[in-house]
């Protein structure tokens, strides 16, 4: 056996035919072992992988093995090339020449100086296990496995079947009854693309509904990921010319409102990436369109099963009937690095197995990746003063929050050029790719599409000459408006009082002067509908009232809250004449208490 290690995977037909007979020669081929698979994740991602491709020849000169591995940016640690797109990786190679290809492997790998090797999703059932267990002593690396995902499966054999004999998909009538109801608002039907003509106007669609959809349930989608998103095109693209792809559409009249990007090879469907539009939920679209996908499956011979791929999610266990496992498999060339590993597994293990310990785990991740994103931002200079002040405001604080008002005699003006859009979840999902790499941003997008579907709120966003938003803010009517600045509630001056809130501009367009016209802007539309618009702001962000000031929002009155340990009082200046500064007032403001509507 000769062995060739690539750095750059060619593009090359008689390779790619070699390859995928050693796939069909497997005893459970897969979707992902595929040249195609492994040329769409180079295509994408081989800026941040570095292919370390392994191929084994015989005495014939025949492609015998294939390894696909990466190294990492150090060159210490090597993967499975395919671990994070693929629902399966193994090596490929015939059952009595694995042992010798595996060890031949990890030989070179040991003689590269590689201290540690990740085999991620290597099927349970997979003879390669011992093989690598075995080779893995000779060449001095220490085996940890541990259980990664069960993957559960629909197995047509063991589906239940009708008077004629036929085999019922799972949920058909369920899907029957949803379908009847949503076809009472527009009718249902189903549609299938192959081909990349086809398939490539489809996919931003898909991938900004996928984007909307994991925002709405407070998830970033790995979608927003430019590179992701090109991943998905250059897997289309390669995988559509053999008849691979499947990429499946729910409609309820002319709108797509489900889809599901897929795969069918050889004798198995495969449930990849799907996701659904949240305003037909109730319809449960998602259930839909899967039942929808089996039913097609089982009118092909062919097909024996549908793999629902990685992930626990509820939903496939109302249709699973059969799993597969996948391991992670790790080897190291240090007994430390070895038992820390093993350790770390068991204990987020303990961890997990009580609901209140892996909630308290998870808030301690939380606090932790908000400490070490500040640190990072701030520098250990500036973030020990944060930690100082934070430290003395739990002594004592003095907070100060400043409202303002659009008054009837000042007209904002701003740049022809920016426009004012309304927020849903699509233009949130448009903007989270834009701003894919703004941590901050995509923490302000989850919280605000919370809001979307809220009635009496509403979100805006403001747009450049370009037509990309670049600034985003949100009204609510003042009356009852709690702020967290005071940890409480102001009266509102009047009943048709409306207040701009929670305004944002990321990070990359900061300094550019967007608030303010913003803020201009908005309160036009709210003037618009004969109601007064205002806004706060916190005394000590001076950016902020600079931006409110030059918006043409004069100052009214300021809230002040003094905190001592247990002790508060919250006192209100300016606004009516008859008020003092500094008297002390309930920050539920009386009606006489209030000032006056500006004329």
């Amino acid at each position: 056996m000769r062995v060739v290690v690539l750095e750059h995977i060619p593009e090359d037909d008689d390779l790619r035919r070699q390859w995928n007979a050693l796939v069909d020669r497997t005893p459970r081929p897969q979707v992902f072992y595929t040249f195609e698979w492994a040329i769409a994740v180079q295509r994408a991602y081989g800026e941040l992988l570095k292919p370390f491709i392994f191929l084994a020849y015989d005495e014939r000169d025949s492609l015998c093995g294939v390894a696909g591995l990466a190294l990492n940016a150090k060159n210490t640690s090597v993967s499975f090339f395919a671990a994070t797109t693929g629902d399966y990786c193994d090596f490929l190679c015939s059952p009595d020449q694995r042992p010798a290809f595996v060890a031949q492997v990890l030989h070179e790998l040991k003689r590269r100086g590689i201290n540690k090797v990740v085999f991620t999703n290597l099927p349970a059932d997979s003879g390669t296990l011992a093989d690598i267990r075995r080779a893995a002593g000779h060449n001095g690396y220490l085996c940890f496995v541990r259980s990664a995902y069960v993957c559960a499966q629909v197995s047509f054999d063991r589906l239940e079947r009708g008077k004629e004999g036929k085999v019922v998909a799972p949920g058909l009538k369920r899907i029957r009854r949803f379908v009847k109801a949503m076809g009472t608002e527009a009718p249902v039907r189903f549609d299938h693309s192959r081909s990349w003509d086809a398939v490539e106007p489809i996919l931003p669609e898909f991938t900004r509904a996928h984007v909307a959809r994991f925002l709405e349930i407070g998830r970033i989608s790995n979608f927003v990921s430019a590179d992701r998103r090109k991943f998905l095109a250059e897997l289309a693209r390669a995988l559509s010319g053999p008849e691979w792809l499947l990429l499946s559409r729910m409609f309820a009249g002319d709108r797509a409102v489900a889809w599901h990007y897929g795969f069918q090879f050889r004798d198995t469907v495969f449930w990849y990436q799907p996701t659904f539009d949240s305003s037909v939920e109730k319809h449960w679209p998602g259930f839909c369109i899967l039942t929808h996908v089996i039913q097609e499956a089982l009118e092909n011979p062919a097909m024996t099963t549908l793999d629902l791929g990685l992930g626990s999610e509820a939903y496939k266990a109302k249709f699973a009937n059969a799993s597969r496992e996948t391991l992670y498999v790790t080897l190291h060339r240090s007994a430390f690095g070895h038992w820390a590993e093993a350790l770390r597994y068991r204990a987020v293990a303990g961890v997990r197995a009580y609901p209140w310990t892996e909630k308290a785990a998870e808030w301690v991740r939380t606090q932790f990746r908000a400490i070490h994103g500040r640190l990072v931002r701030k520098g250990p200079r500036r973030m020990l003063g944060w930690a100082a002040a934070r430290f003395l405001r739990t002594l004592g604080s003095r907070d100060e929050v400043v409202f303002y008002e659009l008054s009837g005699s000042r007209h904002p003006t701003c740049s022809s050029e920016l426009s004012l859009k309304p927020v849903d979840l699509d233009l949130l999902a448009t903007a989270a790719m834009q701003y894919e790499h703004d941590e901050e941003t995509l923490t302000y997008f989850v919280r605000s599409a919370k809001r979307v579907r809220e009635k009496e709120r509403a979100g805006f966003a403001l747009f450049n000459r370009d037509g990309q938003p670049v600034h985003f803010l949100w009204t609510a009517p003042f009356a009852g408006f709690y702020l967290a600045e005071l940890n409480d509630t102001v009266a509102a001056p009047s009943p048709d009082s409306v207040l701009v809130f929670d305004c944002w501009t990321p990070v990359s367009q900061r300094g550019r002067g967007y608030y303010a016209p913003a803020l201009a802007l908005v309160a036009a539309t709210i003037r618009e509908q004969s109601r007064q618009p205002w806004v706060f702001s916190a005394a000590s962000n001076q950016s902020s009232v600079r931006g409110i000031e030059k918006g043409g929002f004069p100052r009214r009155f300021s809230v002040i809250r003094l905190k001592i340990l247990w002790w508060r009082r919250t006192s209100r200046t300016g606004g009516d004449s008859a008020m003092e500064s500094g008297k002390e007032v309930s920050s539920q403001t009386s009606a006489e208490s209030r000032p006056k509507p500006a004329a």
